[in-house]
């Protein structure tokens, strides 16, 4: 099994780094050889929520302008062999990397790897079309709130005008109790505005940040619903039929821009 996922955000902020360490890790406690790259160029950070930011030699710049090898650029989690990290350049920019360059990478990578998780870099900017010219299956995290999917609408229409009529959608950080109050949008209604198939549906928890602070990712909070969250996102990514946990609305949003026939 090879798979190669490319997890992007229409903006910053929406917790895509830690979804995609969080989704790495699991797969390699599922023992699938796994690897995440950074490809934030110039802004690396999933070395600090690996905690690998002291052991980071090389970097996917020292890759590609041929520095050193692929194997003395990977780093591996002591605890967690099967975890590998290619961390993203500081002294680089997006426009020295080439989108053709990062794809013959990630062929490389995903001959030694059983999965391969791209984390892309916020917005729509240079960094992100690095990415867009991966042959990867293109995931978009986004936020319960107008401003994160507004973004998140734009970069769909950014991936439809390359091919990618519908990547997979992520929720982050979707709170029941205000859903059901009717201030926030059921994640199914999210992804009918969006027009994406939704993948996988993250509570928002205050545990999440206390293991980041920690240097963990989101499978070692103390929160039980996170943690099964991202296994059933990771078993629904590998086609498993795994269904969503329900988040119902008891009222329709009274004063959410997106559907304008919403009633009170």
């Amino acid at each position: 099994m090879k798979r190669i996922f490319a997890v992007m955000s229409g903006k910053g902020g929406v917790g895509k780094t830690t979804l995609s360490a969080a989704l790495a890790e699991y797969y390699a406690r599922q023992g699938y050889r796994t690897v995440l790259v950074d490809c934030d160029i110039g802004l690396r950070c999933a070395d600090q929520v690996l905690n690998l930011q002291d052991r980071v030699v090389f970097d996917l710049g020292d890759i590609l302008e041929e520095r050193c090898t692929l194997g003395q650029a990977l780093v591996k989690t002591a605890f967690l062999p099967s975890l590998s990290l290619l961390a993203a350049p500081q002294l680089m920019n997006p426009s020295d990397v080439k989108a053709k360059e990062m794809n013959k990478l990630t062929a490389r990578l995903s001959k030694s790897h059983d999965i391969v998780i791209l984390d892309a870099p916020a917005g729509v900017g240079r960094g992100l079309k690095n990415v867009l010219g991966v042959e990867a299956e293109m995931l978009i995290a986004v936020n319960p709130d107008d401003v994160c999917i507004r973004d998140a609408e734009k970069l769909g229409s950014m991936l439809a005008q390359q091919g990618e009529m519908h990547p997979g959608l992520i929720i982050n950080r979707a709170d029941k109790a205000l859903i059901r109050k009717g201030l926030m949008l059921p994640p199914e209604r999210i992804a009918q505005i969006l027009d994406m198939p939704l993948m996988g549906v993250i509570p928002d928890s205050p545990a999440v940040y206390r293991a980041l602070l920690q240097h963990q990712t989101a499978l070692h909070c103390d929160d039980a619903g996170v943690k099964k969250s991202i296994e059933i996102l990771g078993q629904r990514l590998l086609g498993k039929d795994v269904p969503l946990p329900s988040y119902e609305a008891r009222r329709m949003l009274r004063f959410f821009r997106w559907g304008g026939d919403a009633q009170a």
